[in-house]
Order: C-alpha cells, then sequence, then structure tokens
C-alpha cells in the first residue's frame, strides 16, 4: 500500500478520535463533577441548536417541556433537560448542556459540555451507570449527524438567501412596469401638449389676422369732419 494512502487513512483515524466526545470535571454550582466534553466544529448557535433537535429525535419536546429558546430554562448557565428517554439507558435521565465558542475563529467552533443526572441533581459519571454510557453514545452520535444537520440549516439559510433576492428582483421588474407605465403616460402627455400648442398657434394666428382685419378697417374708415 502506498505511504500517501497509508498517511490519508492514519490522518482519518486521527479525525474520528478527535471527533468523539471524552470524560472530563466539568464545574456545575462550583462543584466539580464528572461529565462529557464533545467539540464541534461549528457556532455556538448551530451548536445549540443541533442538541434541540437530537432531544426530539428521543421523543423530548423542548419548546413545551421546558420552554425552549433555552434561555428561559437555564440553571447555573446549563440548559437543563428532564426526563429524557435514551437507547440503552434503563431510566430516564436529566441532561444539563454548556455551549460555548472556542478557538480563535469562534464563530465556527463550539464546546459541548454534558453533565449527567438521574434525577435532583444526582449526576453520575463514567463506570457508576450504564446511563452514562447511553448519555455518551446519545453524545457521540453528535458527529456524524452534525455535519448533514449544519448542510440542511446552510441549504434552508441558502433557500431563505435565494428567496429573498428573488422578491427583491420581482419588486425590480414590478418598479420597471410602473416606471414604463408612467414614461408612456408621460410621452401621451407629451404628444397631447404639442397637439394642444399647434392647435393653440393656429389660434393664434386667426387671433393675429382678425386683429390686422379689424387694424385696416379703421385706417381706411372716413375721417369725420368737424
Amino acid at each position: 500500500m502506498k505511504k500517501g494512502t497509508l498517511l490519508f487513512i492514519l490522518l482519518l483515524v486521527i479525525g474520528a478520535a478527535k471527533a468523539q466526545s471524552y470524560t472530563s470535571s466539568i464545574t456545575y454550582n462550583k462543584v466539580p463533577r464528572q461529565g462529557l466534553v464533545l467539540q464541534l466544529p461549528y457556532s455556538e448557535s448551530v451548536s445549540e441548536s443541533f442538541i434541540t433537535d437530537n432531544l426530539k429525535k428521543t421523543g423530548y419536546n423542548p419548546e413545551t417541556k421546558g420552554k425552549f429558546f433555552w434561555k428561559q430554562n437555564k440553571i447555573n448557565d446549563f440548559f437543563v433537560f428532564k426526563g429524557i428517554t435514551l437507547n440503552g439507558a434503563p431510566v430516564p435521565v436529566d441532561l444539563y448542556f454548556k455551549v460555548d465558542s472556542r478557538g480563535k475563529n469562534a464563530k465556527d467552533q463550539s464546546t459541548i459540555s454534558m453533565l449527567v443526572s438521574r434525577g435532583d441533581e444526582n449526576f453520575i459519571g463514567p463506570g457508576e451507570d450504564t446511563a452514562f454510557i447511553a448519555a455518551q453514545n446519545f453524545l457521540n452520535g453528535f458527529v456524524t449527524q452534525s455535519a448533514t444537520y449544519k448542510l440542511n440549516l446552510d441549504v434552508d439559510n441558502q433557500e431563505k438567501v435565494v428567496s429573498e433576492a428573488e422578491k427583491k428582483l420581482q419588486k425590480l421588474q414590478d418598479d420597471e412596469k410602473s416606471i414604463n407605465k408612467k414614461i408612456e403616460q408621460l410621452q401621451q402627455d407629451l404628444r397631447n401638449n404639442q397637439t394642444n400648442q399647434e392647435a393653440q398657434h393656429r389660434q393664434i394666428e386667426t387671433e393675429r389676422q382678425k386683429l390686422v382685419e379689424l387694424k385696416g378697417k379703421s385706417t381706411a374708415a372716413p375721417t369725420q369732419q368737424q
């Protein structure tokens, strides 16, 4: 096998490894807890939206259970979603998410921190409960799904851009029709004005002729002797 092919495969393996979540100490309410961290090459807002999208796939509805837009469902800087049913978890769990921007180009990089609780902030760590493994599998699923999600999001945004551009073009075309109608009306007004000018010239000539005739009669009339 060629060295270039081996290097390419190696890079893929390294990239996949880096894309997986890993256990880490995460501070919640000033106390360090064992949780999971995942880094994604997407903005903070995209990662937040992606989390709720994946929660919906579990049957959870963030819009009605916890009032998404998240900001109203935040505890100690974490977005909390309770009673989540995960594949492989014996009982529903509560998931605590925190999303931060990272890197120099923060708008395209974010870090997701996740804590897993059995309820009432009874947090669990690796090796304590199969629910933690289920939660890690759930989080790792973000890696492959997020690219498709981001692509679909970009497609939706681009469709909106195209739609707005088309609306702008339609408005310009409508304006052109309106302007053309105004031009046609102005041209008609101009023709009418020119016709009226010609008629006025003829009337002036007629009235001048009458004036000349009247002046001629005045000159030819005999002077009355006194």
